[in-house]
């Protein structure tokens, strides 16, 4: 019999992708009985709520008020009827085979804890947005990095794994996935696995300000993991913050953007260079945060 999947969706305020990924959802090439979808609303404010209500019953809305990836898609965790959890974003497309591929990766003879299928740019216009699949790269953080980690954007996770290695860390507002996959090699000696022909669409960002805006978002999330792992990692966030090699990185990314003779080069160099700078200002910055009290806290500190 065809194994049994929950689709998990979180969406905030997802009006202007949320169309294309339901209807790419709802089209899969998996018997219709076997799969639910179930979108968590993490307490958004624009037409997300109504979208997903128009592909009722093929779709399940669920509400969480707590905000952020990780309490939204605990949400979606804890409200699936399968055995099998598949997760993907708000802003991802997958292609018509994608389900029917990372069950079967999930379920064969090399299956994994973790099984991720590969992401590509959603139909790119622009140098940067080919650019960013670099840096949501699922072969890349599964085969090669160490530890492993994996990219919730296209993920499949036997349900009962949360069971034994605990859900979503909801103090982090990014970089949830590459902690629970941290968390799960260290702790619990987790396996991964990475499916090629499982694929998915993904909204890059479009434009250098958008991308560095990405690299902040994800320093942010770095200086949240390193602080989680940082004994097992044998880093800390500071250090980070300091290592001379991640500015000569940025450096020689902007010198080949200024040296390079073919432009295709230089604007690879140049999204490199953008990046990684919005990077490390975020490490920087979520390093910082980390040491101080937020500020709802702090107006209420007596003085």
């Amino acid at each position: 019999m065809t194994t049994a999947v929950s689709v998990v969706i979180p969406a905030y305020n997802a009006e202007a992708t949320l169309p294309r990924a339901l209807a790419a959802a709802v089209a899969q090439d998996y018997p219709p009985g076997r799969y639910e979808i179930i979108v968590v609303d993490n307490g958004s404010t624009d037409r997300t709520a109504s979208i997903a209500a128009r592909f009722a019953p093929r779709v399940r809305t669920i509400y969480e008020a707590r905000r952020g990836a990780s309490a939204a898609r605990n949400a979606g965790i804890r409200a699936a009827r399968h055995p099998y959890l598949a997760f993907m974003d708000a802003d991802c497309i997958p292609e018509r085979s994608w389900l029917r591929e990372l069950v079967a990766a999930a379920t064969g003879p090399d299956a994994a804890d973790f099984v991720g299928g590969r992401i590509v740019a959603h139909a790119p216009r622009s140098a940067v947005e080919t650019f960013a699949e670099s840096i949501m790269d699922q072969e890349r953080a599964i085969r090669f990095y160490r530890p492993p980690s994996v990219v919730t954007a296209n993920l499949i996770v036997r349900r009962d794994l949360f069971e034994r290695i605990g859900l979503f860390d909801e103090s982090l507002r990014r970089g949830q996935d590459v902690d629970i996959s941290f968390r799960a090699h260290f702790h619990h000696r987790a396996t991964f696995a990475y499916a090629e022909r499982a694929v998915v669409g993904h909204v890059h960002p479009a434009t250098l300000s958008a991308l560095f805006r990405k690299g902040i978002q994800h320093g942010r999330a770095t200086a949240g993991v390193l602080g989680n792992h940082a004994e097992s990692l044998g880093e800390r966030p500071w250090q980070r913050c300091l290592a001379r090699r991640r500015y000569a990185r940025i450096a020689r990314a902007a010198g080949l953007a200024l040296a390079s003779a073919r432009a295709a080069a230089r604007m690879n160099a140049l999204c490199a260079a953008v990046f990684e700078a919005g990077k490390q200002l975020g490490v920087i910055v979520g390093t910082a945060r980390a040491g101080l009290p937020r500020r709802r806290e702090r107006r209420s500190t007596p003085r």
